[in-house]
């Protein structure tokens, strides 16, 4: 059903409004978090992640129960644009203690490496959030990680989530 969706609908407009007929019928959300987390051809991961962004946005009490999901594919996944749309996904909901630290480690690298692009490395830094907010002792290293990164030219964007992210912890 999702990859028939995906192949409907990927080049339209509307696509992102795919999302309510998740809310309607949240029976399918797991073959939906499946295709998002698949080895199958471009477009249906990436689309499928996100629309996962969209499910989350608009009814989170939905794709919660999928989180420890979520995690496995920003552990296993190298593509960057699956990446970026689950992790989206997983700012949006609270912090869990599956692979937790394996969790913290992947989010540092994606800030770390500037290889990443910028929306991934935003992300990270906005789930980090929540990483300080349970264990205050990382602050400090992600501090110097922070300070290591405006050492070089940022985006907007990252610049922006900088800026946040220090003065949630002022």
């Amino acid at each position: 059903m999702v990859k028939e969706l995906i192949e409907q609908h990927w080049k339209t407009r509307e696509f992102t409004q795919l999302a309510v007929q998740f809310i309607e019928n949240p029976s399918n959300i797991p073959e939906l978090v499946e295709v998002a987390g698949s080895q199958l051809p471009h477009p249906f991961p990436e689309y499928a992640s996100w629309l996962l962004v969209h499910l989350t946005r608009q009814a989170p009490h939905l794709t919660e129960p999928f989180q420890s999901k979520f995690i496995a594919i920003i552990l296993s996944s190298t593509n960057q644009s699956i990446l970026r749309n689950v992790l989206n996904s997983c700012v949006s909901l609270p912090l869990i203690e599956y692979e937790e630290s394996a969790f913290l480690d992947r989010l540092l690298d994606f800030v770390k490496d500037d290889s990443n692009k910028v929306a991934l490395q935003v992300y990270s830094l906005y789930k980090l959030k929540q990483y300080v907010e349970k264990y205050a002792e990382i602050l400090s290293e992600i501090n110097s990680l922070i300070d290591l990164k405006e050492s070089n030219k940022l985006q907007h964007s990252m610049r922006v989530a900088i800026r946040n992210f220090r003065k949630t912890f002022k």
